[in-house]
């Protein structure tokens, strides 16, 4: 590793899990300024999640730690996500792109699958296929054809236009149409990545490889990326060890592929079976090294066979207690419905733990954008948002969404055609506002006139600082944020618990529940991996490599302790199917674990 990060690019570092990519890019930074002294505003180094940017910033930051550490004048002020990037790149030419100064990004994917449903009919098409077109923007190939998802993808692009906003995916796709548009713009942000480094190259999609191709145009021996196609995890957005695996060809005789095969983390019991399940079940992987290891003896990984998956929850909790405090543990399930028992385990054994988790429930967002609105009745993305709400509302008079019958299935669609059309009057500029659109034709009609009384009393509620009990019982009427009490009382605890359980007083910390594509760039030395069984990972009809490298990322964050679960019977709740199949359980042990040999493993039987 000494000289690994001089080499002159294009380079890519292969770089398996715990092999020092991190500690090698910095390397390479400092390198590049205080050797090589090259301006640090001329270094763009891109990660993948906020959180890693702020770890290479921390890094290069610690004054005691010599390897890495540079300055603060010295550092690059461009160490940031892929989407940062673009993002940044859009709000310098906002006009260029039909977006105004203020620039929105659209919160969540619930508000884009609205927007999206509503460009649907407004095209002429049902709003299912709005939802098809989504997965085709996530890839980040597109392509303009006649097809009828094309003509969606551009209304939908019209009303963010209108709405000057942005959805995650265009802060890549606006910045590419950028630079390859207007070479001026290109080449003055060619200027900041002369030098361009990036982390986990293999989780890149095809509008993301653009933007890395643009940047580095002509300037190619700057590039310098790593990553490991076997933990490429991310296809459902484009995601693909393609681009590692074909980075040689892509950028010609002068690129380099140079691998990092000592593990810093892993011992050779984890990484070797790790490997293994890789190796059996992806078979267009790139070829490595035998592996070298800081720590070459560890304990054997113990695969527990549990009962069901109560006691599956009780004996990770046991082997967290044992951990603690000198270890910290990681517990990693396949959906955030495995995590339920094992989190009530921990709690009622008073033992603190965080989670990445998902926001807890929608009732409160929902109210959190309803302010927006009412703070700004033109936010016609937080209006049409609460319209929505109103639309599914317990008392709606709309049929709902779990209807069957052909002509309710009819009625509801045309229903929401008719708030779908409020847009028109918005792409046309004849209102400035959904909310303007929805005053001109209110008078009479049988859906618009309901809205407009529900919402201007809230709003002229809001505007008096009424009564906050008034106020309440017209929320509650409008949007029902909440089916029942129990329903309400359950995401307010949830939110209080996720905010008790971040590591506050009281809690200990060094206990963390993530799903396995949410553990991504982390390490424990304690790892216990949750629900191995078939139809679970791997997955029913999902792709038999990827699931493969799914489960080996999850094993590899493991540094000295690795345990994997599987249950001879799982409830219906948590699998979110019937557990049983011709009145036998329906749960089996996943293959990958048959993949684990004998000599780096132990098998644990609990009785029921």
């Amino acid at each position: 590793m000494d000289s690994i990060h001089k080499t002159a690019g294009p380079a890519l570092l292969l770089a398996g899990p715990g092999t020092g990519k991190t500690y090698t890019l910095g390397l390479r930074l400092k390198y590049l300024i205080e050797e090589m002294e090259v301006p640090p505003n001329s270094i763009t180094v891109i990660t993948f999640t906020a959180e890693a940017a702020k770890n290479m910033r921390t890094r290069v930051s610690d004054s005691e730690k010599k390897a890495l550490f540079l300055p603060y004048k010295k550092q690059p002020s461009n160490i940031l996500t892929m989407h940062s990037l673009g993002f940044k790149i859009i709000r310098s030419y906002p006009e260029r792109v039909s977006l105004k100064d203020t620039i929105k990004t659209i919160p969540d994917d619930s508000e884009k699958s609205i927007l999206l449903g509503d460009a649907a009919q407004l095209s002429g098409y049902e709003r299912a296929l709005g939802q098809e077109v989504a997965s085709c923007r996530q890839f980040g190939d597109c392509k303009p054809t006649d097809d009828p998802k094309c003509q969606v993808c551009e209304k939908y692009k019209q009303i963010l236009r209108k709405c000057s906003s942005l959805d995650y995916d265009e802060q890549i796709l606006l910045a590419v149409e950028l630079l390859e548009k207007y070479p001026e713009i290109q080449s003055e942000y060619q200027q900041y990545t002369k030098h361009l480094l990036v982390d986990e190259y293999q989780d890149i999609n095809m509008a993301q490889y653009k933007l890395i191709r643009l940047l580095s145009e002509n300037q190619e021996d700057g590039l310098f990326v790593v990553g490991d196609d076997d933990q490429s995890i991310y296809s459902w957005r484009g995601g693909s060890p393609k681009f590692i695996r074909e980075f040689a060809n892509d950028f010609g005789n002068n690129s380099k592929v140079i691998p990092l095969n000592k593990s810093y983390r892993c011992h050779s019991n984890i990484l070797e079976s790790s490997l293994r399940v890789v190796e059996l079940y992806d078979s267009d992987r790139l070829e490595k090294k035998p592996f070298e290891y800081e720590v070459e003896d560890g304990p054997k990984i113990k695969v527990h066979n549990a009962p069901s998956d109560k006691k599956e929850a009780r004996i990770a909790r046991i082997i967290v207690q044992s951990a603690l405090p000198s270890q910290d543990v990681l517990i990693l399930v396949p959906q955030r419905s495995f995590a339920e028992s094992v989190a009530s385990e921990l709690r009622s054994n008073q033992i603190g733990f965080t989670t990445r988790a998902s926001i807890p429930g929608t009732g409160l967002p929902l109210i959190s954008r309803l302010n927006d609105w009412l703070n700004n009745p033109s936010d016609d993305v937080a209006f049409r948002r609460c319209l929505e709400s109103f639309m599914q509302r317990i008392d709606s008079p709309v049929p709902s969404g779990r209807v069957r019958k052909a002509e309710k299935i009819q009625e509801r669609e045309e229903a929401f055609s008719q708030i779908a059309s409020l847009w028109e009057k918005v792409l046309t500029d004849e209102v400035d506002s959904l909310w303007s659109s929805l005053e001109k034709v209110h008078e009479g009609h049988g859906l618009y006139t309901p809205l407009w009384d529900d919402f201007n009393l809230l709003l002229k509620e809001y505007r008096e600082k009424g009564d906050i009990r008034e106020f309440s019982k017209s929320l509650a009427t409008t949007l029902s944020p909440w089916r029942d009490v129990k329903s309400f009382l359950s995401e307010v605890t949830a939110w209080v618990d996720s905010i008790r359980h971040s590591g506050s007083e009281g809690m200990d910390s060094s206990v963390r529940i993530m799903t396995f594509q949410g553990a991504k760039g982390l390490e424990a030395k304690v790892v216990c991996v949750l629900g191995l069984e078939e139809g679970i990972i791997p997955r029913e009809g999902s792709d038999l490599s990827e699931q493969s490298r799914l489960l080996f990322v999850s094993m590899t964050r493991a540094i000295n302790e690795l345990h994997l679960f599987h249950a001879r019977l799982r409830s219906s709740q948590v699998l979110k199917r019937n557990a049983f199949s011709d009145g036998k359980p329906g749960v089996k042990l996943s293959r990958f674990l048959t993949a684990i040999a004998d000599d780096h493993s132990e098998k644990v039987y609990h009785k029921a």
